[in-house]
C-alpha cells in the first residue's frame, strides 16, 4: 500500500486508488477491489496538559482560531506543534463558511452541509492539525437514505408533506468532525436549602401539601472523563451534543487512512474556547450532584463554587453522514452517527398539529374531571 499524499492511497494491486471501506472497515481499491488490512497502533490514551498549552499558546499560536493560515514562530514550541501538523487542499463555503479539505482529484464537489458547489479553484494550501484519535466510519452510506426515511416519518409534528421528504444516498456526505475532549478532576463547596415536604388538613377536612426549608452547606467531587464539545460551528450546536453514543473502546490512534475518501472539517473552535463550553456542561452536571447530595423533596442552591484541577484534553475526529433538505424555502440539517446509523436532526413542525394536539389534551383533562363529577 504506497500512500501518495496525506490523504491518497494506492492499490498495491492495480495501481488504482483505494478508499476506506465502512463496510469492511479496511482500504478497498476503486477498480479491483482489494482489501488493505489498516494496522492498528495498539497503546494507553494520551492527553495533553490544558494549562501548559494554554501557556504555549501565549508564546507561539497554532491551535487558536486562525492558526491554522498563519505563520507560526520557530521556537521549541513551534516545532514541536509543526511535527505532528501536514499540508493539505481545504475549502471554505461561501455560503455557510465552513471549512473542509478537498480532494485535489477531482474537479468539484458539494459542501457537506448546505449542499452548495464547491470550486477546486477555491482551495488553498493550509496546516492541517492532526487529531489524536479517530473513530472510524462504519455504517454504509447505502443505507443512509432508508434510516432517514424512517426517522422523518417518526416526526410526528412535522407537516405531512415534510414527513414524505426522502434524500438521496448520494447526498450524504461522509464527513469526519473534529471534538475537543476534556478531563478535569471537578471540587466544589455549595450552599443553599433543603426542603422537605408535610401535609396538613384545613378546617373543611381537605389535606394540603407544604414545605419546610433549612438551610445546607457542603461539598462535592467527581472527576469528569471526556466530556465531549464539538469544534466546529457549520451544524448546529444542540444536533451535535445530541450525539452521545460513542464509546472509547472505539477509539484508533491518527491514521491517515481512516480518510481516504471522505473530507475532514477543519475546526473552528480552539480548545481554549472548546474549555468553555465544557465548563458550562460539567456545571450542569455538578449542579444535579449538588442536588442528589442535598437531598430532601426540593432543592436550592445558593452559591456554587466550582474548581476544575488536573485539567487535559485531546483532538478527536468522529464519523458523520452529512446532509441537509429544504421546506418551504428553509434548509434543515440533519446527521447520521457513523457508527451506529443514528439519525440526528431538526425537522419543521406543523402549527396546526401542535394546536390539536394541545386541545386534545384539554379535551382529556375536562373529559377525566367530568367523569369523577368535578365539574
Amino acid at each position: 500500500m504506497e500512500q501518495n499524499d496525506k490523504l491518497q492511497f494506492q492499490c498495491p494491486s492495480c495501481g488504482g486508488q483505494m478508499q476506506y471501506s465502512p463496510e469492511v472497515e479496511k482500504l478497498r481499491c476503486l477498480y479491483c477491489e482489494a482489501e488493505q488490512a489498516i494496522p492498528h497502533i495498539d497503546g494507553a490514551i494520551v492527553e495533553s496538559d490544558y494549562d501548559e498549552w494554554v501557556e504555549r499558546e501565549t508564546k507561539a499560536p497554532f491551535f487558536t482560531k486562525g492558526a491554522q493560515t498563519a505563520p507560526v514562530a520557530q521556537s521549541e514550541d513551534a516545532q514541536t506543534q509543526e511535527a505532528d501538523t501536514s499540508s493539505v487542499l481545504e475549502v471554505t463555503c461561501k455560503q455557510c463558511g465552513a471549512t473542509t479539505t478537498f480532494d485535489p482529484h477531482i474537479q468539484a464537489q458539494r459542501c457537506p452541509f448546505c449542499d452548495t458547489p464547491l470550486e477546486n479553484n477555491e482551495a488553498h494550501l493550509s496546516q492541517f492539525w492532526e487529531p489524536n484519535y479517530v473513530i472510524p466510519f462504519r455504517f454504509s452510506q447505502k443505507e443512509c437514505a432508508a434510516v432517514f426515511k424512517k426517522w422523518m416519518k417518526g416526526k410526528w409534528f412535522a407537516p405531512n408533506a415534510a414527513r414524505r421528504t426522502e434524500i438521496n444516498n448520494n447526498r450524504f456526505k461522509g464527513t469526519y468532525l473534529p471534538y475537543w475532549t476534556y478531563d478535569a478532576q471537578m471540587s466544589a463547596y455549595y450552599t443553599g436549602e433543603r426542603g422537605e415536604d408535610y401535609t396538613e388538613r384545613d378546617s373543611d377536612g381537605n389535606t394540603h401539601t407544604r414545605t419546610r426549608w433549612y438551610s445546607v452547606s457542603g461539598s462535592v467531587a467527581n472527576f469528569f472523563d471526556d466530556v465531549l464539545v464539538p469544534a466546529v460551528d457549520s451544524i448546529d450546536r444542540s444536533i451535535l451534543t445530541g450525539v452521545k453514543d460513542w464509546k472509547v473502546e472505539e477509539y484508533k490512534t491518527y491514521n491517515p487512512a481512516y480518510f481516504a475518501g471522505f473530507v475532514t472539517q477543519i475546526y473552528s473552535v480552539d480548545f481554549i474556547k472548546g474549555f468553555e463550553y465544557a465548563q458550562d456542561i460539567i456545571e450542569e452536571q455538578t449542579r444535579e450532584l449538588v442536588k442528589s447530595d442535598i437531598g430532601g423533596d426540593h432543592q436550592r442552591i445558593e452559591t456554587l463554587d466550582i474548581t476544575l484541577d488536573d485539567k487535559k484534553f485531546k483532538l478527536l475526529v468522529l464519523p458523520f453522514w452529512v446532509a441537509s433538505y429544504r421546506y418551504k424555502e428553509k434548509i434543515y440539517q440533519v446527521v447520521i452517527n457513523g457508527r451506529t446509523g443514528k439519525v440526528y436532526g431538526k425537522s419543521p413542525i406543523s402549527a396546526l398539529k401542535v394546536i390539536l394536539c394541545i386541545l386534545l389534551i384539554i379535551a382529556l383533562i375536562w373529559g377525566y374531571y367530568l367523569l369523577k363529577g368535578e365539574l
